[in-house]
């Protein structure tokens, strides 16, 4: 196999999935540092978001059931990221392996599932937006979650060590 013969995609895929694995080690959490993607992808969503909406109504009832099923999945997810105090009682978090798989899914779907939702009568414009806004909405309702729980629990992790 030569190099000529990898497809840009699958050069995507090895990236992502690099990136993806780096998610699963340890790390501190900052809430406001955590933000910064999620309001990059936002702007450049809403750019999207606001060209599909001019379409029909179906559009708009797509983009908002992703956008609900965004913010069920960062829920989701959240509640299965591991959550430990360090000892200057910052928070640790280590990403769990089921929201690196719901990732990979999405961003498997969008690579090579796009002609199969182009055959249910979605347009690719729609599909790539519908993609992004449940991307952005499951990161920032992930990050808002995980902090809920933080500030919420502290206290009790803070005497548990």
């Amino acid at each position: 196999m030569q190099l000529s013969d990898i497809s840009l995609n699958q050069v995507v895929l090895i990236v992502i999935v690099i990136f993806l694995l780096l998610q699963l080690r340890q790390r501190k959490f900052r809430f406001w540092r955590s933000m910064i993607v999620p309001t990059i992808m936002l702007m450049v969503t809403l750019l999207f978001v606001r060209i599909e909406l001019q379409g029909p109504f179906f559009n708009t009832m797509v983009l908002l059931a992703g956008f609900i099923l965004g913010i069920f999945m960062g829920m989701i997810i959240a509640r299965f990221t591991k959550l430990k105090i360090g000892k200057d009682g910052s928070l640790l978090m280590r990403g769990s392996f089921i929201a690196m798989s719901i990732w990979f899914s999405i961003i498997i779907a969008k690579l090579y599932g796009q002609n199969m939702l182009n055959q249910w009568g979605l347009s690719s414009n729609l599909v790539l937006t519908l993609f992004l806004i449940i991307s952005v909405s499951t990161m920032i309702s992930e990050r808002m979650f995980i902090y809920y729980r933080y500030l919420r629990n502290r206290k009790k992790w803070k005497k548990i060590k």
